[in-house]
């Protein structure tokens, strides 16, 4: 019997998921935590009341306001998380990429703010339909933009595009540097790997203090 081989793709993705999966852990404990500080101011405020005014009716209102924000906020993040997490359930499927890679950077805001870089994502308002490995494709973004995140050069914003013509969709990825420890051969071949999958091409350009990115992958 044959044993499976090792895929080096593979290797990266569960790694990949798991970064993914703590930073919406640590987000949503951030909420409830605030969810629950505001609990406590409420029951103070509770306690303390011996009677109702018009400055108490506005703090309760402040507060249930802000309690409402945070599990609004709270609930969204767990809806992008599980379609994130969804995406791993077929190794190929058709979607709407526009809305997967609006999915996936919004995910992926934490790590680029921590990083000290802002993501800014233009993408077509119109559905970008193909069918692919959507897994695949989130782990293909997420590790294009750890180029970037790298860069000594926190002034400029990392720019996202999506366009779709004809039989393609065009991802670019475009940022300031052109460090080559950002452009090492196995990050590259770790991308690459996971794009020839996908029936893609990716072009990576560096020079003159810009680092650019081109994902070419079939419409469906």
């Amino acid at each position: 019997m044959t044993e499976p081989q090792d895929h080096p793709a593979r290797n990266h993705e569960l790694p990949f998921f798991a970064r993914i999966a703590a930073g919406v852990g640590h987000d949503i404990r951030n909420v409830f935590a605030i969810i629950d500080q505001y609990a406590g101011l409420m029951d103070d405020l509770l306690a303390d009341a011996g009677g109702s005014s018009p400055a108490d009716a506005a703090k309760w209102r402040s507060l249930c306001e802000k309690v409402s924000r945070q599990v609004k906020k709270g609930t969204e993040i767990m809806e992008r998380f599980g379609r994130f997490a969804h995406a791993a359930d077929e190794q190929t499927a058709s979607f709407d990429l526009a809305a997967l890679l609006e999915n996936i950077t919004a995910l992926a805001q934490r790590h680029v703010a921590q990083a000290g870089c802002r993501l800014d994502c233009e993408l077509p308002p119109e559905s970008v339909p193909v069918r692919s490995n959507p897994f695949g494709l989130q782990y293909i973004v997420f590790a294009a933009l750890d180029l970037f995140l790298g860069s000594p050069d926190k002034g400029e914003p990392i720019v996202m595009r999506l366009a779709a013509q004809g039989t393609a969709a065009t991802l670019s990825i475009t940022g300031g540097g052109d460090s080559t420890e950002r452009e090492s051969s196995d990050h590259r071949a770790q991308l690459s790997a996971v794009v020839n999958e996908l029936n893609g091409n990716l072009k990576i350009v560096s020079g003159e203090g810009v680092l650019s990115l081109t994902l070419t992958i079939p419409v469906e």
